[in-house]
């Protein structure tokens, strides 16, 4: 091979393409080809290399003290620089397939290490740090504005601010200074408030009010806000969960820097989604709202084109689909029983993490006292419109036209009691659904009375506890990743990877009675909480982005090849870094995995 083809080989792995010129004749230099037959051993604690492995062809796999393979290395893998670094290992590196591989000196790579920081920080960084420079890597070419701008970055106006006990002539005389409609009010104990134009329509003009009365008189407490610093597309998933035109902007100090304007996000993003959410909330009828539903495929396409990272997409989709089934709630349930029940979504739905239209899981919650017969007729029309819109019907039939999830209150709980006191795969599978369940429509208060008393029955429950955490082990989670040589190719990536998280996460959060749905805020609020050391917090976080966005990818791939939707991915068809991300997250989710057996000692129950 020669050296130009050497520099063309190198340059195309990561981190090498960081290092210049010179440093990079330095390590064709001290660089050679080697060959070694299948079942050669490279590398043991007792014998460290004096190479670092870059691989041209064939399989090498490390394992474990337990001879468990931990990772499978392949063409244009590179190992085990850990070594080189800290002169140790507890692994064996094993040759799986006859290997040709180059072999950089360990001196050279040490010192190239030394004189370049991207480089080095590459391989001295945490799993984490890993995660996420491969991800940078990845998607360079496809990141824009959209998934990495700031509230900062984009048009802020400034705060026209009057104290408490100002009066409003005088705020309105302000605020014209300011060549603004909208005046945030300040409290002396720092909260803010905010008075616009449409309030002082309905507030003063209409009621014919003095305008000497004080500013806090009419003024809406508090002003939502967000901070400088964060995303902004979370500030406009705000505005649109909230259906509000404008929030606050503070800094570290909470003190208030801007107002950030919907039209202004929308200019800054330029897409689609805002029509969208219009057309849902100017519906009239079913079909109309089924239209507006019918735009989500094009607006997941476009976000995720776009480099927004999924966590963003499910949140942002999700608030779409809670509105279209409250809409859709009000249109088919009479106004008379809507105040009476508490219309659901479970599962990944409840999480808000279901992106595309997979199978629906909901239910109804009615107040005890009233007739849950004069729903059932209606609940029957909201699963049939469903499906219409879109949203396949669940293979476990956890519909809300089932009669069993279409009951009174105390009848649910008598269902949790028998969950928890007559344990099997169903009853777990059931209570786990329904621990996720997030209220959409109706009165809200139902299910938050039903969650109250189920965490009160689990109280010193430790045993059912472990059975339930006990189903992050139903799948196994592979320690390598098939590449184009191998014949298996087909990962079914929810049981294997976001299934584990899931659930495992989960089971701490019944245990710690926490009310949050979403997976990523359960992780953080488990961290907070120290349940959740940081590092393991934040290894779960990178590990399931990774597992949901090629989730995603394959899901769209799927749609555009008009095919059935499921979770599994073709490891042929990923690149180089792709494996890398999906062999670091499974390598996460089974250190997780061994952590939720320890915490809930599931290895003590049979």
């Amino acid at each position: 091979m020669s050296l130009r083809d050497q520099k063309e080989f190198l340059s195309q792995i990561h981190p090498f393409e960081l290092l210049d010129e010179r440093q990079m004749d330095k390590c064709i230099k001290h660089m050679d080809i080697a060959y070694y037959p299948k079942d050669e051993i490279l590398i043991t604690p007792e014998r460290i290399p004096e190479h670092f492995f870059i691989i041209i062809k064939g399989i090498v796999h490390e394992y474990n003290e337990n001879e468990e393979i931990l990772v499978d290395f392949h063409q244009q893998d590179s190992f085990d620089a850990n070594s080189l670094i800290y002169g140790k290992t507890k692994n064996n590196f094993k040759v799986y397939e006859d290997l040709i591989c180059y072999e950089i000196e360990k001196i050279a790579f040490l010192e190239l290490i030394e004189e370049n920081e991207g480089f080095k920080n590459f391989f001295l960084n945490n799993l984490v740090n890993k995660l996420q420079t491969l991800k940078e890597k990845k998607y360079t070419s496809e990141l824009s504005s959209f998934m990495i701008a700031r509230v900062a970055d984009t048009v802020l106006h400034p705060p026209c601010i009057v104290k408490e006990g100002t009066k409003l002539i005088d705020a309105i005389e302000k605020s014209m200074e300011f060549h603004t409609s909208t005046i945030i009010v300040k409290k002396q104990n720092g909260e803010f408030g905010i008075i616009t134009d449409s309030l002082l329509k309905v507030k003063v003009l209409l009621q014919g009010r003095d305008l000497n009365i004080h500013v806090e008189d009419i003024a809406i407490f508090p002003l939502l806000a967000v901070n400088q610093d964060d995303y902004l597309f979370d500030a406009f998933s705000l505005l649109i969960k909230k259906n509000i035109k404008r929030v606050g902007v503070v800094d570290n100090d909470c003190q208030m820097v801007g107002i950030l304007e919907q039209i202004d996000v929308l200019s800054h993003f330029a897409n689609h989604t805002y029509v969208v959410d219009s057309k849902i909330k100017n519906a009239k009828t079913i079909e109309e709202l089924k239209e507006a539903s019918s735009e989500f495929i094009n607006t997941i396409k476009t976000l995720n084109a776009k480099g927004v990272k999924v966590n963003h997409i499910s949140n942002l989709i999700g608030q779409l689909n809670t509105k279209v089934y409250k809409k859709l709630y009000k249109f088919i349930v009479p106004k008379e029983l809507q105040k009476d029940a508490c219309f659901i979504v479970m599962g990944s739905e409840g999480r808000n993490e279901q992106i595309m239209k997979t199978d629906q899981d909901n239910a109804l919650v009615v107040k005890d006292g009233v007739d849950v017969e004069q729903y059932r007729p209606y609940m029957q029309q909201m699963t049939e419109s469903l499906i219409d819109f879109g949203y396949p019907p669940c293979p476990g039939n956890i519909m809300v036209s089932n009669p069993f999830w279409c009951k009174t209150v105390s009848e649910y709980k008598s269902e949790t009691k028998k969950w928890i006191e007559n344990p099997d795969m169903q009853n777990y599978m059931d209570l786990a659904i329904f621990f996720d369940a997030f209220a959409v429509a109706g009165d809200k208060e139902l299910l938050i009375n039903l969650k109250d008393d189920l965490f009160n029955k689990l109280h010193d429950k430790d045993v059912f506890m472990a059975y339930f955490a006990k189903a992050t082990l139903t799948f196994d989670t592979p320690s390598t990743v098939a590449n184009f040589m191998t014949k298996s190719h087909n990962i079914d990536i929810k049981k294997t990877g976001v299934f584990p998280v899931v659930q495992g996460i989960r089971s701490l959060a019944l245990r710690e009675r926490i009310r949050e749905t979403r997976t990523t805020n359960r992780i953080r609020i488990l961290e907070q909480e120290k349940i959740l050391e940081s590092q393991m917090a934040n290894e779960l976080l990178e590990a399931f982005d990774v597992l949901n966005t090629l989730r995603l990818k394959a899901h769209l791939q799927k749609a555009q090849d008009n095919v059935k939707i499921n979770n599994e991915v073709d490891t042929h068809k990923l690149g180089k870094i792709e494996r890398d991300l999906l062999k670091d997250s499974f390598k996460i989710v089974n250190d997780f995995k061994k952590f939720i057996t320890y915490t809930f000692k599931i290895d003590k129950i049979s």
